[in-house]
């Protein structure tokens, strides 16, 4: 891979990053603003994925490799969430039983560890293919500043105050299902 199709990849996921870090409501804000209509939107995305995935299904995509990126290693190990395989964290929101949003506030430790039960801790663990142990202790570590909120400020930004898991649960645009299935754990 080339400089330029790395650089083009950290793009990619600073954008994606920062649509996980917006609630649903200011993403329609912003498209509204812009002149698109999200329903429209969400109709192209949903074509564009199916088209992706009949595709893969075909066995013309590559086999995901697992990658972890140096940034990924803070004070208590890896990041559970830079190894990306089996769908990525797409992959993992689905399995987990959860939206990418939530998936997000875990990933950058905005949910307080301690409201977070043994067995909700273990399944996030299954889910990203590591063990309940190492999840945990990166779970408790200080709340980091989600990556789009780095590129865009003007002063230098800082990691918001963690959530209770209650409240990422009503905050992140989940489905009732998904709600009743988090809490469960």
């Amino acid at each position: 891979m080339t400089k330029d199709e790395r650089f083009l990849d950290a793009l990619d996921d600073l954008y994606i990053e920062g649509i996980l870090a917006a609630s649903p409501e200011e993403l329609d804000a912003e498209l509204l603003a812009i002149g698109e209509d999200p329903d429209t939107l969400v109709a192209i995305a949903d074509a564009a994925f199916e088209r992706a995935h009949a595709t893969c299904a075909a066995a013309t995509c590559p086999a995901p490799t697992v990658t972890a990126s140096a940034a990924a290693t803070a004070e208590s190990g890896i990041d559970p969430f830079a190894v990306r395989a089996d769908g990525g964290l797409r992959g993992v929101a689905r399995s987990f039983g959860c939206n990418l949003n939530f998936l997000g506030r875990l990933k950058d430790r905005l949910v307080r560890a301690e409201d977070l039960s043994a067995a909700f801790v273990a399944r996030l663990a299954e889910a990203l293919g590591t063990g309940p142990d190492e999840l945990a202790r990166f779970l408790a570590g200080p709340a980091r500043v989600p990556a789009n909120a780095r590129f865009k400020s003007d002063v230098k930004p800082e990691a918001r105050e963690k959530q209770s898991l209650a409240e990422a649960i009503e905050s992140s645009g989940l489905s009732d299902e998904q709600r009743r299935h988090l809490a469960s754990l």
